[in-house]
């Protein structure tokens, strides 16, 4: 799901590709955008019951078989491109755990082809500014993660980060009407290798994060 400069809001499927797909109870229709769900009936409810079986979906596009390049070109090249002009971006990634959420916004680092959503942006925002040379653009990353209802500071274990408890973070609005989240540490990119080593201190700590979560 993301949101464009003109706050429409598009809804993408990405469909998980299987070994065995279920062809008795999912429909791709030929349009690329609709999706028809076929529920089977839960006899333990009764066999007379108001559970609905039949879903109808109509979406801005169903990927289906999408490589992660092709699912970057359609649901955010045009939004970080944007992004650069002034206008509000996101994109969301929605699933339950095993749909491929991670796999689609961060990718894997076996092979180049498989880099996800935000490795992409960062590489197109560069790519931009170098090509943007009568403006002076900084880049600033944060990482937050919440689990659990908790908040939790991806890169605030750096060297020079101000240790935050969790706690103590919180979602405040400034005099300007933006929103940030008090306590999360803030980092400047001067190039693409630098934001990329941001995103790869974020990859080897997110395990840690929920084994610490679960055992607090």
């Amino acid at each position: 799901m993301l949101q464009e400069g003109n706050g429409r809001v598009k809804v993408f499927a990405r469909i998980r590709p299987t070994a065995k797909f279920a062809q008795d109870m999912i429909e791709l229709l030929p349009d690329g955008k609709s999706i028809n769900i076929r529920c089977k009936k839960d006899l333990r409810r009764g066999y007379i019951n108001n559970q609905i079986l039949d879903w109808k979906f109509h979406l801005d596009g169903v990927l289906h078989n999408t490589s992660q390049s092709d699912v970057f070109d359609e649901c955010a090249e045009d939004i970080v491109t944007k992004a650069l002009t002034g206008y509000n971006g996101t994109i969301l990634a929605y699933g339950q755990t095993g749909a491929g959420k991670t796999f689609t916004m961060t990718g894997s680092t076996e092979k180049f082809q498989h880099r996800g959503i935000i490795p992409r942006a960062i590489q197109q925002i560069f790519r931009e500014i170098r090509e943007m040379r009568e403006h002076s653009i900084s880049v600033r990353i944060s990482y937050l993660e919440i689990y659990n209802e908790r908040m939790f500071d991806l890169l605030g274990s750096l060297p020079g980060v101000p240790p935050t408890d969790p706690s103590l973070m919180a979602v405040t609005e400034d005099d300007d009407g933006y929103t940030r989240v008090k306590g999360l540490s803030v980092h400047q990119a001067n190039s693409e290798e630098e934001a990329l080593n941001l995103l790869f201190e974020v990859r080897g700590k997110e395990s840690l994060t929920m084994k610490r979560t679960e055992s607090a």
